[in-house]
């Protein structure tokens, strides 16, 4: 297995749910067990987020689209995010690729001193972003492989209880770890210091 501790650049990962997590697979196809995105955002601290199906944040106890307009609006630009190709005023939840562009405006504002790399696990093909800015797009399917053989920049969870399919955590009394849905946002927070409607 190898070791990514040295790398310098801040890996943010995002999460399409449907045909893609192993709570809602794809009928022909691998999925990313529920486990893993655990693991990377419960132990491993890494930013994970949920932008797909957000049922997906409950089962995962991992932020999504909600909390993103939240640091948008309350604590970087003081204003409602401007989704470029969405019915968001017709109450429909933004589309694949604003959702994504979203995170990206949050990570570019709050960090602009570091090198950020942004990976989605996504069964629609989205790697046209990778023409807006350092997205790499991994269908599911391809997202394990890439994982299980040691290509993907972090490495995979350790232990069985991370291998196996999971659970969700509103599915158990027990889950396996301690789970904070709110750390990556206090971090974000952190970094751009006070809400801005504050400094008004």
């Amino acid at each position: 297995m190898s070791n990514h501790s040295d790398r310098t650049e801040r890996v943010v990962l995002c999460f399409d749910r449907d045909n893609s997590v192993s709570v809602n697979p794809h009928p022909e196809h691998r999925a990313v067990p529920i486990g893993w995105i655990q693991y990377w955002a419960h132990v491993e601290e890494t930013p994970v987020w949920c932008t797909g199906n957000q049922h997906l944040r409950v089962e995962t106890e991992t932020p999504g689209i909600r909390e993103a307009e939240y640091l948008w609006e309350e604590h970087i630009a003081g204003e409602q995010y401007k989704y470029e190709n969405s019915q968001f005023e017709d109450f429909i939840k933004p589309r694949r690729r604003d959702g994504l562009r979203l995170i990206q405006d949050v990570y570019e504002a709050a960090f602009p001193d570091e090198d950020l790399r942004f990976i989605v696990v996504d069964d629609a093909d989205v790697s046209d972003l990778s023409d807006e800015g350092p997205w790499t797009w991994y269908a599911p399917w391809d997202f394990v492989e890439a994982v299980e053989s040691g290509e993907f920049v972090l490495d995979e969870p350790d232990g069985d209880s991370f291998r196996n399919e999971g659970v969700p955590f509103n599915s158990t009394d027990q889950p396996d770890f301690e789970a904070d849905q709110r750390r990556e946002l206090r971090q974000i927070q952190k970094r751009v210091r006070t809400p801005v409607a504050s400094e008004k």
